[in-house]
């Protein structure tokens, strides 16, 4: 802390051997995080989503999120940027923006698959990252 501030931080991620590499970044913003995900021969920005934690809508006292989500025109990755968002601002609870960009040129099925699986795996260790920073901050 400086201060009596909190100040920014980041921790980074990979997943998986290129061309199938998906990168990660999460920056601590005071209280607040944005996630970078990158992949694949090309990285870039294909799509941002910012999410709000909140009370599951089920009642059942979980906590979930909602999102919106901006998507460069021509590209397809809104809806791991929307995951992303979601899944992080619930596991940390506090506001998130995810961008995301991911790409193989003519990428197949299988290819688009392998890119996923990494994903999903990337997702996984950021949000692990989240929760035991979220436990060490608040013994």
């Amino acid at each position: 802390m400086v201060g009596g501030k909190k100040t920014a931080s980041m921790t980074t991620f990979s997943v998986g051997s290129l061309p199938y590499r998906v990168r990660g970044r999460i920056l601590h913003c005071g209280e607040d995080i944005v996630a970078i995900v990158t992949g694949g021969t090309r990285p870039h920005i294909g799509a941002v989503a910012l999410a709000e934690p909140r009370a599951s809508l089920t009642g059942n006292g979980h906590r979930s999120a909602s999102a919106s989500v901006l998507c460069r025109l021509g590209h397809k990755d809104d809806l791991w940027a929307r995951d992303a968002a979601l899944s992080l601002a619930a596991a940390a609870g506090v506001p998130v923006v995810v961008t995301v960009g991911i790409h193989i040129d003519d990428a197949d099925s299988e290819t688009i698959a392998r890119l996923r699986e990494s994903f999903e795996v990337l997702l996984e260790q950021m949000k692990q990252s989240l929760v035991e920073r979220k436990t060490s901050d608040n013994p």
